[in-house]
C-alpha cells in the first residue's frame, strides 16, 4: 500500500505546477541549496514525508529521488524527458509499466543506471543516450514491436529485450558498442535473416520464443551459458563458443511442425555448435523431438565428443526410454551421466569408461572419429529409477556390450549415484 501511495503522489506531481501557493510559507522561500542542505540531515522516512509540505518541497524531494516508478500513467513524449532531467535529475532506476501516450521516447540522461519499460503499448521508437546505463529490461507488445536505437550505452552489462523489432546487425560488434555486456536475452523479437553477435565480454546468451528459422552467427569466446527456446530450430551458421559450460535446448514444436530430416539435421548442427559444453539439458514436450532417427544416425556425425552430462526433461507420460537413451549415447558417445525424467518417470544412467582403440569390425568406429560408447564402457549403474523399465534398460546395455565382447563387466568399481 505504501508503494502504491508513493507512486500516486509522484504521478500527481507530474501533473502539478511547482509555484508556492501559500504566501506565508517563508521556509519554502529559502534558497534551494539551503533547503537541500537541511534535507540532508533528515532520516530516509522523513525525507519521503517532506514532499507533503508543499509543491516546492515535492520538487526538492524529487531532485533527490533515485528511484522513479510510474504505472498506468499517460505520459507526454515531449514533456516527460524534460521533467525527468529537470525535476528527477538524480533518478538512477526508472520503471514505466503500462504507460500509454508516447510513440517516441528519447532518453538523454547521464544518471540512469537501470531502466525497466514494460507494456507501454503505444511506444514505437526508443532512443537511448544513457552513458551510465547498466541494465535495460524492455517488454513490449507482440503485435506492434518497438525499435530501439542505442546511441551511447557502453556501460551496459545486462540487456533483456522482449517484443522488439530487431536489427540483425545490432550486435555484430559488441566489443565497440557494448564492451561490458555480459547478459543478453532476446525473447519473441521480430526479426528475419541471420542474427550476428560478436562479443568478448558476453557470459550468458538466451534466445527465447523463436518461431521462425532465423540463422544464428555467434562469436563469443568467453560465453559460459547458452539457451535456445523455440517451436522451430534455428540454423546455426557460424558459432564459436570455446568456453561454454552449460547449454539449454528447449524445443516445443506446435502440432503442424514437421519433425523430419530438416528438423533433426538442424538439431544435430546446433548441438555440434555446443560441443564445448560440459553439460547439456533438453526441455521438450515430447521425447520424439530429440530422438535422432536411426536411419539418420547412419549418415550424420555425432555432434558431441567430450560432454560429461546430458539431461532430458520431457512432459511426455509415455516414452520409449531405451530408444531415448540409445539416441543420447549416439549424440555423445563419451557421455558419463544421462538423466532423463518427466512427472511420471525417471531414469539415471551412469557410465564409467577407459581409453581403448577403435574396433575395425565396428561400423561406427570405422566411419567416425569418436569411438563407439560400447568400446569404452567398463561399468554402468541404472539407479533411482521409477516408472521406467529398469530391467529393459539393463538388457539393452548388456546386449550392446555383449555385441562387442564386453559383457559381464565389473560393477563393483562403479560409484553409486
Amino acid at each position: 500500500m505504501r508503494r502504491n501511495a508513493r507512486n500516486a503522489s509522484w504521478e500527481r506531481f507530474l501533473e502539478s505546477e511547482h509555484e508556492i501557493l501559500d504566501p506565508q510559507d517563508t521556509l519554502s522561500r529559502l534558497p534551494e541549496n539551503v533547503l537541500q542542505h537541511m534535507m540532508s540531515f533528515l532520516p530516509p522516512l522523513d525525507k519521503d514525508n517532506v514532499c507533503l509540505l508543499s509543491r516546492k518541497w515535492r520538487r526538492l524531494t524529487a531532485q533527490n529521488q533515485t528511484v522513479l516508478w510510474l504505472t498506468q500513467h499517460k505520459l507526454n513524449e515531449l514533456e516527460f524527458p524534460k521533467i525527468l532531467n529537470d525535476e528527477f535529475h538524480s533518478v538512477e532506476f526508472l520503471s514505466l509499466t503500462k504507460c500509454p501516450g508516447m510513440r517516441n521516447l528519447k532518453l538523454v540522461n547521464y544518471k540512469l543506471v537501470i531502466i525497466h519499460l514494460k507494456y507501454c503499448g503505444s511506444l514505437k521508437n526508443l532512443y537511448l543516450n544513457t552513458p551510465n546505463l547498466k541494465t535495460l529490461y524492455f517488454r513490449g507488445p507482440r503485435v506492434r514491436p518497438c525499435t530501439i536505437e542505442f546511441i551511447n550505452c557502453k556501460k551496459l552489462t545486462i540487456l533483456c529485450l522482449l517484443g522488439v523489432a530487431m536489427n540483425t546487425m545490432m550486435f555484430i560488434n559488441c566489443n565497440e558498442s557494448f564492451p561490458l555486456l555480459q547478459t543478453l536475452t532476446l525473447t519473441r523479437c521480430d526479426m528475419s535473416g541471420c542474427i550476428n553477435i560478436s562479443s568478448k565480454s558476453l557470459h550468458d546468451l538466451s534466445f527465447v520464443g523463436f518461431s521462425k528459422p532465423v540463422g544464428l552467427t555467434v562469436d563469443a569466446p568467453n560465453l559460459s551459458s547458452f539457451m535456445y527456446n523455440g517451436t522451430t530450430i534455428a540454423p546455426c551458421q557460424n558459432v564459436n563458443l570455446p568456453r561454454l559450460t552449460i547449454a539449454y535446448v528447449e524445443l516445443y514444436p506446435n502440432l503442424n511442425q514437421k519433425r523430419d530430416q530438416i528438423w533433426f539435421t538442424r538439431l544435430t548442427e546446433m548441438l555440434h555448435c555446443l560441443k564445448h559444453a560440459k553439460r547439456l539439458e533438453f526441455y521438450t514436450n515430447s521425447d520424439e523431438n530429440v530422438i535422432i532417427p536411426k536411419y539418420l544416425r547412419e549418415t550424420l556425425v555425432p555432434p558431441l565428443d567430450e560432454i560429461s552430462w546430458i539431461v532430458v526433461r520431457t512432459t511426455s507420460r509415455f516414452t520409449d526410454i531405451v530408444n531415448l537413451a540409445d539416441s543420447m549415447l549416439w549424440v555423445s558417445p563419451r557421455v558419463n551421466n544421462l538423466f532423463c525424467s518427466s512427472n511420471f518417470w525417471q531414469l539415471i544412467l551412469k557410465l564409467t569408461r577407459e581409453e581403448s582403440t577403435s574396433d575395425s569390425s565396428c561400423r561406427f568406429c570405422v566411419s567416425h572419429s569418436s569411438r563407439c560408447w560400447r568400446h569404452t564402457v567398463t561399468g554402468y549403474v541404472v539407479d533411482q529409477t521409477y516408472g521406467a523399465p529398469k530391467e529393459e534398460m539393463k538388457l539393452y546395455l548388456e546386449a550392446n556390450l555383449k555385441s562387442v565382447g564386453r559383457s559381464g563387466i565389473d560393477l563393483s568399481k562403479v560409484e553409486m549415484i
